[in-house]
């Protein structure tokens, strides 16, 4: 079982593999350089960001988003593809597996006949890895590559994007509230004319 040390305890064979493991692993800790501190590693275990973690560089704070909390792409692409000048773009992204975008579907739907000639509505289905590619090669023709990139994994997100400039002007998570949607794509118009 165990050996019995000076002082009577027993000191089990695995507390001492354990312990053991533990001086290796601090040796190689402290023998392999860190490109970043452990405290930015520790931070990004609790809460992970989308993409690679390459570095303190690569970290972005969250932009506020209604609803649940997401990550989003703080840097505008610019202005959108010309076929989308004019009208706000309302962007969703889809997965056929997501409950959520299911459940916003047909909100998003009645917003689309509704706002006709008012906004311009695209989806980008996230559900698989062909709907992907295909939904990557729509938004880079679109001007819409970064977003996409940036929001693949926030499925039932819907931005309102003003398409001048690639910026959200409001972000929704899994809503039903069209009034909120109309009031979002309003601003957009508003902001388009000046």
């Amino acid at each position: 079982m165990g050996a019995i040390l000076a002082n009577g305890r027993r000191r089990d064979g695995a507390a001492a593999i354990h312990r053991k493991g533990l001086a290796v692993l601090e040796a190689s800790i402290d023998a392999a350089p860190m490109s970043f501190p452990l405290s930015v590693l520790l931070l990004s275990l609790a809460n992970p960001l989308p993409g690679s973690l390459a570095g303190p560089a690569s970290l972005r704070a969250p932009l506020p988003v209604d609803g649940a909390g997401a990550w989003l792409a703080q840097k505008p692409a610019g202005a959108l593809a010309p076929s989308l000048q004019g009208r706000p773009v309302v962007v969703d992204i889809y997965a056929s597996w997501c409950p959520a975008c299911r459940t916003i579907a047909p909100t998003l739907r009645s917003l689309a006949e509704s706002q006709a000639g008012q906004a311009t509505f695209v989806t980008f289905d996230v559900s698989d890895a062909a709907t992907l590619k295909a939904s990557r090669e729509r938004a880079r023709s679109l001007g819409l590559g970064a977003f996409l990139e940036a929001n693949r994994s926030q499925t039932s997100l819907v931005a309102v994007i003003d398409p001048r400039n690639g910026t959200s002007v409001q972000t929704f998570r899994a809503s039903t509230d069209a009034g909120a949607y109309v009031a979002a794509i309003g601003k957009a118009r508003s902001m388009i004319r000046r």
